[in-house]
């Protein structure tokens, strides 16, 4: 079965709570595995980072809700790919405010997508200051 990958991150609506956090985990678990999707939702930083992996329309139907749901701004997608099967065997919440049990290889990929999602900031950021800079005469 092909699996299809999607990550993003985002920035917290202000004035997001832990309460806030943990109905979006509550809620993102339960609507996850009746859409046969895992993933990680991490949430630290003033920053919300995602992985999904599941069947296409799923991940489509799910999306469509993340990026109507206001208690989050600036959303950017960095990571789209299929694979042959999913990283993880279940859906996983790493926040500020809470912390679930992870296995080692969950660590391990908690931290690669941590790093990608840093990665396409830093680029995001250099896209910006080069816009700026041509937007101020100085290219």
């Amino acid at each position: 079965m092909t699996v299809y990958r999607l990550a993003y991150f985002s920035r917290p609506a202000p004035g997001i709570t832990a309460e806030d956090v943990r109905a979006i985990a509550t809620n993102a678990g339960r609507r996850n595995a009746d859409l046969a999707v895992t993933g990680m939702l991490i949430h630290e930083f003033n920053r919300f980072i995602q992985l999904l992996e599941g069947p296409l329309e799923a991940i489509e139907t799910l999306m469509t809700a993340i990026i109507a749901d206001k208690r989050h701004t600036e959303i950017r997608i960095f990571l789209r790919q299929s694979a042959a099967e999913p990283s993880l065997s279940r859906w996983i919440m790493w926040s500020d405010f809470d912390r679930m049990a992870m296995s080692r290889r969950e660590l391990d990929l908690r931290e690669e997508i941590v790093r990608a999602a840093l990665e396409s900031l830093a680029e995001l950021d250099a896209e910006r200051r080069n816009a700026g800079a041509v937007g101020d005469g100085a290219a």
